[in-house]
């Protein structure tokens, strides 16, 4: 999937809910965001998008920040 390929979106489980709460001001207080990722059908979509795009804030595909940031580092260790 190309990065400009983002027609998942509208699949989402996010799809009407508002987008702060995939923004917390504490990546400690993104629970509900990972749970509505939990069983989101395009999570991977998303998550690799996030990690392909290199977002650097909110929760994308279960993931927050933080996390991905662990990612990419183990993509970069293991590459």
């Amino acid at each position: 999937m190309a990065i400009t390929d983002v027609t998942w979106r509208s699949s989402g489980a996010c799809q009407g809910l508002d987008a702060e709460i995939f923004y917390p001001e504490n990546e400690d207080h993104a629970d509900f965001a990972l749970s509505v990722c939990e069983h989101c059908a395009v999570r991977i979509a998303c998550l690799n998008y996030a990690l392909d795009t290199r977002e650097q804030q909110g929760v994308w595909g279960g993931a927050t920040a933080r996390d991905r940031r662990k990612m990419l580092r183990q993509r970069r260790h293991t590459a």
